[in-house]
């Protein structure tokens, strides 16, 4: 994410005669007249992290979890500070804003942790004049800077003339609490949204498990299927376990002549590459393309609406369907094409029963174990599959296909939530949104409302 005063572009020292009704020219830019540019090191001061004497594996009482930062990433302590040692230590509280100051990740800023701070932090306080979680939003938008300009030569840190350097807008306080509270909004919004796919993503996994064991059949009836077991765990009676080379046709891709290059721009021959390989289908957004004489050359290596593709090389087992708009498309020769028996098998129901858990320990127990494993296509036709009766066949499908809709849903929105985030973060950090109306006295207790100047 760029910085404010980038993304105001290079001119903002240049005086105007079309500022705002309202604003001043700034370092920054045009800001509200009532806001003040400060340099943060005017306004916060760092605690430094430390490592304790003594870690335990285990939770005790009165412990507090050590931040690392690997579980700054996901969240999940692995060692604890015992009790007694915390007076001792840098900590911080959930309200505390906390940045990575050494390492790859250097910059990335925190908040809503507790516990105590690793050498490889610090915390962030702010003076009176400096809402904490205003703060942490304003730090958001400068992690290129602060990331770029790490210093050190085996591990990179935080510049500290840099971060303390940096010019900040510092609206009033009460303007500080509502922004953070507008901003917060959005972010939870996304959150909850995030927890939603979250949950879809494991019920997907659990219909697939019952769904590839008893059929399509609600969960109160599985006791009433007649099971059997094949070489692929138990499956309905009425079911088959077949080879894939029984019911597909498998074809390679084929990668570019040695010292090709691809096209400069779109062409009729998009490239599909293992890369634009997206749950279950396409990712249209970084598409390669083809010349003429590349298309001409490797005309017999395309894949079809009709067909499904298997990632063999590097991450194997990647499954999906083409899009209607790329039938005809060139393959890379990091993955196979299945053409379909369509008397035997269902498209949909072909993709969902690869990536299935049973499936997919096949694929990768036929994979070569190197540094670059691959799957030959030999091998690719001895994978067994489950063979329900086609009417089986698209009702899986159906139903988890259903699932995936909502899960894109969510994702849709989700991107939406976040570009929504981003637009706001810079609007409101640079007073082109005020926020007006009733002012939240904290940062998550009031209603705000949002108008544009």
């Amino acid at each position: 994410m760029a910085t404010i005063g980038q993304e105001l572009g290079k001119t903002v020292h240049e005086p105007t005669p079309d500022l705002p009704e309202g604003f001043q020219m700034t370092e920054l830019g045009p800001l509200p007249k009532e806001w003040r540019v400060v340099q943060l090191g005017e306004v916060v001061k760092l605690t430094k992290g430390r490592k304790p004497s003594e870690l335990m594996s285990k939770y005790q009482s009165g412990a507090l979890p050590y931040l690392t930062a690997e579980y700054f990433r996901n969240g999940i302590p692995k060692e604890w500070v015992p009790a007694q040692y915390l007076s001792r230590l840098p900590t911080c509280s959930k309200e505390d804003v906390v940045l990575i100051w050494d390492g790859s990740k250097a910059g990335q800023v925190f908040i809503g942790l507790e516990g105590v701070l690793a050498s490889t932090m610090v915390r962030v306080d702010p003076e009176n004049q400096l809402e904490h979680r205003y703060l942490y939003f304003f730090l958001l938008t400068q992690f290129d800077l602060l990331n770029s300009k790490t210093t050190g030569t085996t591990i990179p840190h935080v510049n500290k003339e840099v971060f303390r350097n940096l010019p900040l807008p510092l609206p009033p306080l009460p303007e500080q609490r509502a922004i953070a509270h507008v901003l917060r909004t959005v972010q939870r919004a996304k959150e909850a949204t995030e927890r939603v796919i979250a949950g879809l993503k494991e019920l997907k996994k659990s219909l697939m498990q019952h769904l590839f064991t008893y059929g399509p059949v609600p969960v109160t009836e599985r006791e009433g299927v007649a099971m059997q077991e094949s070489e692929i765990g138990p499956l309905p009676a009425h079911w088959r376990v077949v080879r894939l080379g029984e019911v597909v046709e498998v074809k390679g891709g084929k990668r570019l002549p040695k010292g090709d290059e691809f096209a400069s721009g779109p062409t009729p021959y998009p490239y599909i590459r293992i890369v634009d390989f997206k749950n279950g289908s396409i990712d249209i957004g970084n598409l390669k393309f083809l010349t003429e004489k590349q298309h001409r050359l490797l005309s017999r290596y395309i894949i079809t609406s009709n067909d499904v593709y298997i990632s063999i090389a590097g991450t194997i087992g990647l499954v999906g369907s083409i899009p209607e708009e790329l039938n005809g498309a060139h393959l890379t020769e990091n993955a196979a094409r299945l053409i379909l028996n369509t008397n035997r098998l269902y498209r949909q129901f072909l993709v969902v029963a690869l990536q299935s858990d049973i499936v997919q320990a096949q694929i990768q127990a036929r994979s070569t174990k190197t540094s670059q494993p691959k799957l030959a296509l030999a091998r690719i036709k001895e994978i067994p599959i489950p063979l329900p009766p086609l009417p089986e066949q698209r009702e899986i499908a159906r139903i988890l296909q259903a699932v995936d809709a909502k899960i894109a849903a969510e994702g849709a929105r989700r991107a939406a939530l976040e570009e929504l985030f981003k637009t706001l973060l810079h609007q409101l950090m640079t007073g082109k949104i005020r926020v007006r109306g009733l002012i939240p006295t904290t940062v998550d207790s009031a209603e705000s409302a949002a108008t544009e100047d």
